[in-house]
């Protein structure tokens, strides 16, 4: 049997020009997806990175509306030529599928 549940976690609230980001996982056996949600602050931010340490075991498989520095442990992820830029208030998302189980996914934003 498939199983899902989706979990979503906010951390770092932002400050003028800063961001938030927060995460929902899809999870089933063996692997699951996670669409990140990243939101500018009260001014608008030209870039982005989202930090996301993944569990022992996970590896990310595939991934969309961002660029990665790793499949595993300690990832950065960055925008794109195309959803860089995020008017105050505003909002953007990128997602990953990877093997293994999500566990507390916890993403923390930095604003360019």
């Amino acid at each position: 049997p498939v199983h899902w549940f989706t979990d979503t976690v906010a951390v770092q609230p932002p400050g003028p020009g800063g961001c938030t980001a927060t995460v929902s996982v899809n999870q089933w056996t063996g692997g699951f997806v996670a669409t990140v949600k990243v939101t500018a602050g009260s001014s608008a931010i030209n870039s982005w990175a989202v930090t996301i340490t993944l569990p022992s075991g996970a590896t990310v498989t595939n991934a969309w509306n961002a660029n990665r520095s790793a499949d595993s442990g300690a990832t950065r992820w960055t925008n794109v030529a195309y959803n860089g830029r995020v008017g105050a208030g505003q909002s953007t998302e990128f997602g990953f599928q990877a093997n293994g189980t999500a566990g507390g996914l916890t993403p923390a934003c930095a604003a360019g």
